[in-house]
């Protein structure tokens, strides 16, 4: 029998949900390293892949995409240049936003 087909976004989903249960269901109200599974570090990202998240993903300019990610013009384009490397926070928001260019819209919001 064939393999059904999955929504790529379910599995994240449902995962959060999960996540979101465990949250509403502890009574004092923290979570603990016993109730969540971190996810892995991101992986690097070249400059070209960064331009192709803003340029094609999000279709942002280079101003536009750094307001929106709270980071400079300069920063953004030393990036696109390969000058630079995001880490840490960025470089998870970055990923995210290849995987779910639609979220630019939740930050986007005043």
């Amino acid at each position: 029998m064939p393999r059904k087909k999955t929504n790529p976004y379910f599995d994240e989903i449902k995962a959060g949900l999960e996540e979101a249960l465990i949250w509403a269901q502890k009574e004092q109200g923290s979570v603990t390293m016993r109730d969540v599974e971190l996810p892995d570090p991101p992986r690097p990202i070249t400059a070209r892949q960064i331009a192709s998240i803003r340029k094609n993903r999000v279709r942002a300019s280079q101003r536009v995409f750094a307001g929106i990610i709270n980071a400079s013009v300069q920063t953004v384009h030393a990036w696109e240049q390969g000058r630079g490397r995001p880490s840490g926070p960025a470089l998870r928001l970055l990923r995210l936003l290849e995987k779910r260019p639609d979220l630019i819209r939740e930050l986007s919001r005043k």
